[in-house]
């Protein structure tokens, strides 16, 4: 009666878990960024959230450019030979076409690919009337120096300048030619027959087009329809003019190809998976229901788990649940080793899971005191894991022991297959010569591996995007004089004012960093503040008064305007012409102003950071560094973790066989680890974050491997569940060895290699004292 009730105890506690899980998960944060699982500043989480708008803004962009190829000679051969239908139309009207093309996709905000004449002549109207606003200190410096007025006068007895006498009585200092040169000078595009035009180093024109995507296009399957409608349409494009080139740069393209590839792969390996699981359980059992209790157990441990993880804790990272979900590896072997047990046994199936209690409870406890310590880590995201790690292992070895005796009564086969080889392969295995032979081995690989091991903690490392997406971008930035490797400097204020008082100050000081070679180049608003707007229309003034009276000196009685400036306000400037460039840089709402300061080629990390901190409200952002610092700690972390189950291996294992034997346990542990680093350094990898979360899976199957086989009566019987166990386990994470995610090829190099290791010295461990 005691049974039943336990039985159906689990089974009430796993509704009301999936319960809790389904209600929680309603009102608790759930968190996927990566950044998120870094310790927590004192920074607020409005100061995240406006962090998160800006990168929302950065991965909208999508650039696209057009060009007729290397020469007019080559695109007439081409048109000559090909299908071209209109060999004579313009590279200005083919873009003309492709943008209003790209136009009719739902997912445009914006797109920008032409300036009118009417749009040229207000900006430079916008220029000249708001002058004061986008005055420099460089400019400043010029105007007042003492050789200003030969300039003036230079200018004015040149037959190519262009300047006329209402110029000069409403703008003697030239401000608004000074500053027209000037803003053009800080970009590389051109305006040519009204479209934004760039040249590569062969001098060949670039048509550009800029689009914006809305926030629909966020999502997997939206994006996924952009890039399959964009390629669609360069096909078409290239089709009907072979000679034109479309290049293409935009997060959205490497988020599709990072998503369908792995679609991909998941659909191809899980079906392998599958179709392989379920042939070899039943080739061993002659029957499906080991495999349904296998699933059963995982399923109560994961449900069980999230909802008393979910319970605990008010924000769930969904990252660090899917590392957790590698603890199945561990779970799913319980179900086997008691279906092999029951195979030909006469005893009743409450019998076996007696025999079997013993040592499955020290495997579980094993695991449970490594990550019980573990759990009191100060990283809420680290005790997350432990928690839920632990409740999976409670759980899903609680489903074993108490519900599956009544579904394994009996199992049809009365034989296990290739008895005869696995008694063969034990009887071989055994021999002194060669266990240490295979031990010397797995020493010398193991001591080459620690003494040459290094680690790897960047984040782009682990992606391997396509050659032809790679290859445009660099294109592009290559036509824009932009860097790929940029940072960003975050500005935030209460009001505007303070805002543009905060980027002024921020301005002087990288253009001070420029010089001194700390990074390259920044690109920020060019709007002054109102208290700067007024301060520069005095000085203005005064240095007018005094070129006047310098140009009296030279003859020259010039009656010209006091400069009457007028204060431009940032919305003014953002939904300008001029600031259209800026505008994704800008954001305000009812709380805060906010300024987005990009920062190419940054040398002096630690220069620009200190220039960061010491302007209130600024702060440095390095999205890569951040993952890399992510990435860092997280491996620290689990180095930690790795030393602290292989000391609980052999804490455990002392209290259960004597140190010696614990010791020799341990050791093969340890050797299991050396062999499967040694492995990934044959391949090329360097010890990272997901390599080191498959050491602590491995260990957690290894161990499960030597209590198995060393408690074992039968060897044969438990070699042959440890050897299903281990296949099943190469099927469903080593089949990982042929994904084209460098991350995950880690993981499964690391396991792979490190469980066929556990398995070989698992037949080698000292038996334990029989009862």
């Amino acid at each position: 009666m005691s049974r039943k009730f336990s039985a159906l105890l689990l089974c009430v506690f796993m509704v009301v878990a999936a319960c809790i899980s389904v209600y929680r998960l309603s009102h608790i944060t759930i968190e996927s960024s990566v950044l998120s699982l870094l310790p927590q500043s004192g920074e607020d989480s409005y100061s995240k959230a406006v962090e998160k708008e800006f990168i929302k803004r950065l991965n909208s962009q999508v650039i696209f450019a057009i060009s007729r190829g290397d020469s007019d000679s080559q695109n007439k051969a081409l048109n000559e030979n090909s299908s071209d239908t209109s060999p004579d139309k313009s590279i200005y009207e083919i873009a003309d076409s492709f943008t209003d093309e790209v136009r009719k996709s739902p997912y445009i905000e914006n797109i920008k690919s032409k300036i009118s004449d009417k749009e040229q002549l207000e900006s430079a109207a916008f220029v000249y009337k708001y002058k004061t606003a986008f005055i420099d200190e460089k400019l400043k410096h010029e105007i007042a120096s003492g050789n200003y007025p030969q300039k003036i006068l230079a200018k004015l007895y040149s037959g190519f300048s262009g300047v006329s006498s209402a110029e000069i009585k409403n703008d003697l200092l030239m401000v608004g030619r000074n500053l027209a040169t000037t803003l053009s000078s800080d970009s590389s595009i051109r305006v040519e027959n009204g479209h934004l035009v760039a040249s590569d180093d062969r001098n060949n024109k670039w048509v550009l087009i800029f689009v914006t995507l809305n926030d629909d296009s966020m999502s997997t399957a939206v994006a996924s329809d952009f890039a399959q409608a964009t390629d669609n349409l360069i096909n078409k494009i290239q089709k009907n003019y072979p000679s034109v080139s479309v290049l293409k740069k935009g997060a959205v393209f490497y988020s599709d190809y990072a998503a369908s590839t792995s679609q991909r792969e998941i659909t191809l390996l899980g079906l392998i998976t599958t179709i392989g699981i379920f042939t070899l359980i039943f080739f061993v059992y002659r029957s499906f229901i080991p495999v349904f209790l296998t699933i059963g157990s995982v399923l109560c441990g994961i449900i069980c788990a999230l909802g008393i993880t979910t319970l605990i804790y008010d924000e769930i990272n969904l990252i660090i649940i899917g590392m957790c979900l590698s603890v199945i590896g561990i779970v799913c072997d319980y179900t086997i080793y008691f279906s092999t047990l029951r195979i030909g046994q006469s005893e009743s199936s409450f019998e076996t899971i007696r025999r079997l209690v013993k040592p499955l409870s020290f495997a579980v406890i094993t695991d449970l005191c490594a990550y019980l310590i573990i759990l009191l880590s100060p990283v809420r995201a680290v005790s997350q894991m432990a928690l839920f790690c632990m409740c999976t292992i409670t759980f899903a070895c609680l489903f074993v022991i108490v519900i599956e005796p009544y579904f394994l009564k009996n199992l049809k086969r009365e034989k296990l297959p290739f008895e005869s080889f696995f008694n063969g392969y034990l009887t071989f295995i055994r021999q002194r010569k060669i266990s240490y032979s295979i031990i010397a081995i797995l020493c010398i690989c193991s001591v080459f591996a620690f003494i040459n091991l290094k680690h790897n903690d960047d984040p782009m490392s682990f992606q391997r995007m396509p050659d032809s997406l790679k290859t445009q971008e660099l294109k592009i930035n290559s036509l824009l004089n932009t860097s790929e490797n940029l940072k960003y400097i975050l500005i935030n204020a209460d009001d505007d004012e303070t805002l543009l008082e905060r980027n002024e100050k921020l301005r002087e000081k990288l253009s001070l960093a420029v010089t001194e070679g700390k990074l390259k180049n920044y690109l920020t608003a060019k709007i002054n503040s109102e208290s700067t707007q007024k301060v520069d229309c005095i000085f203005l003034n005064e240095r007018k008064t005094i070129i006047q009276n310098e140009l009296k000196k030279h003859g020259l009685n010039l009656e010209a305007s006091d400069y009457h400036c007028e204060i431009l306000k940032p919305q003014d400037f953002f939904s300008s012409s001029i600031g259209e460039l800026y505008s994704s840089l800008y954001y305000k709402n009812d709380r805060t102003s906010s300024l987005m300061v990009v920062l190419e080629d940054v040398t002096d990390t630690e220069g620009i950071k200190n220039i960061a901190s010491s302007i209130e409200g600024s702060s440095y952002l390095d999205h890569r560094g951040n993952l890399t610092e992510v990435f860092k700690m997280y491996r620290e972390i689990f180095l930690k973790v790795i030393f602290i189950f292989m000391g609980c291996i052999l804490l455990v294992s002392t209290f259960r066989v004597g140190f010696k034997r614990a010791l020799v346990g341990t050791f093969f542990s340890l050797l299991s680890i050396g062999m499967a680093l040694f492995v990934l350094q044959l391949c090329g990898y360097k010890v990272n974050l997901f390599s080191e979360l498959g050491l602590i899976v491995l260990l957690g199957i290894g161990i499960n491997y030597n209590i198995f086989m060393s408690s074992s009566k039968i060897d044969v019987t438990s070699i042959i569940a440890i050897f299903t166990a281990l296949t099943t386990t190469l099927m469903t994470i080593g089949i990982l060895i042929f994904s084209s995610v460098d991350a995950i090829k880690c993981f499964a190099i690391c396991l792979v290699t490190g469980i066929i290791c556990a398995f070989i010295l698992s037949v080698m461990m000292p038996k334990t004292e029989k009862s």
